[in-house]
C-alpha cells in the first residue's frame, strides 16, 4: 500500500514538473488547451495541477489572455539557487577539464578595486612554474584575465581605473596607451577572448574569457598560461576550449546570452 502511495506521490510530482517546464518555455504565456495538446493528461488533471501550481505562486494566470505563464515563487527560487552557487565551486570542475585537455595550467580569477584577484588555479600536465598564486593581486592593464574583464565594461569605467591605477610598463610588449588599450578591448570583444603578450612577464604567454552570471553582468575570468611560443603556436585550439568552458562556467551561473545585448 505504502509502495502505492509512494508512486502515485511521484507521478503527480513528474506532472506538476513537467507542466511546469511547459509553461516556463512559453515566455509569452500558454493557454489550458495549448497543454491538453501537448501532454498526455485528461484536461482536468491539467487544471487541477495548474491550480495547485497557480495557488502556490510558481505559476500565475492572465484572465485577459486566459494563458498561464512562470509565478514569483519559480523566479524566486532560481535566483536563491544562483546566489548560492560559489563561482569557485561552479568553475572547479570546468577549468579542471580545460587542463586535462590541453595540458596548461588553467585559472579562475575576479576583478577587485582596480585589480585582478586569482582565486582557482589548476596545473595541466605540461605547465610550467607560473607566478600567479592564489590571493595573488595583478594589474588590469597587462594580463589577460584583467583585459577580459575590462572588456566587459564601459569606456568611461575603463578610463577611471586606467587613471587611479595608471598602466605600468612591465616589459616591452606593456601597452602603456591608453588609445592603444581601448582598442585591444574592442578586439577582444570581437575575438571572443583576451591575450597577454609577454606584456607582464616576458615569455608568458596567457588568454582569457570573461564568465557572466544570471544577471548578464561579468563576474571573473577564466584563462590559459604557459610559455609563449607552445601557447602561440596551439592558439586556436586553446582559445577553443577556453571559450567553451567559458560557456558553460556562465550557463552554469545562470546566464543567457541574449541578456547582454540589453545591457
Amino acid at each position: 500500500m505504502e509502495g502505492t502511495e509512494h508512486q502515485q506521490v511521484n507521478s503527480t510530482v513528474e506532472r506538476a514538473l513537467i507542466l511546469l517546464e511547459l509553461v516556463s518555455e512559453k515566455g509569452e504565456g500558454v493557454a489550458l488547451a495549448e497543454l491538453v495538446k501537448e501532454v498526455d493528461l485528461p484536461k482536468t488533471t491539467i487544471y487541477r495541477l495548474l491550480e495547485t501550481l497557480k495557488n502556490r505562486n510558481y505559476v500565475q494566470f492572465d484572465p485577459d489572455t486566459e494563458k498561464y505563464s512562470i509565478g514569483l515563487k519559480t523566479l524566486e527560487i532560481g535566483v536563491l539557487g544562483l546566489h548560492k552557487m560559489q563561482i569557485v565551486e561552479v568553475a572547479s570542475r570546468h577549468l579542471r577539464e580545460l587542463s586535462e585537455i590541453t595540458g596548461e595550467t588553467s585559472f579562475l580569477a575576479t576583478y577587485n578595486s582596480g585589480e585582478t584577484v586569482y582565486l582557482y588555479k589548476i596545473e595541466g600536465s605540461r605547465s610550467i612554474s607560473i607566478r600567479a598564486e592564489l590571493g595573488m593581486r595583478r594589474p588590469v592593464h597587462c594580463t589577460a584575465v584583467g583585459k577580459a574583464i575590462l572588456s566587459t565594461y564601459s569606456r568611461e569605467e575603463v578610463d577611471r581605473i586606467i587613471q587611479e591605477k595608471g598602466m605600468t610598463r612591465y616589459t616591452p610588449n606593456t601597452i602603456v596607451d591608453l588609445e592603444q588599450f581601448h582598442e585591444e578591448l574592442r578586439n577582444i570583444r570581437i575575438a571572443g577572448y583576451a591575450m597577454d603578450r609577454e606584456e607582464i612577464e616576458v615569455g608568458l604567454t596567457c588568454y582569457a574569457v570573461p564568465i557572466y552570471n544570471y544577471t548578464g553582468r561579468s563576474v571573473g575570468t577564466i584563462s590559459l598560461g604557459g610559455p609563449a611560443s607552445r601557447m602561440i603556436e596551439n592558439k586556436n585550439e586553446l582559445t577553443r576550449e577556453l571559450m567553451e568552458a567559458g560557456s558553460r562556467i556562465s550557463q552554469r551561473l545562470g546566464f543567457v546570452p541574449s541578456i547582454r545585448s540589453i545591457l
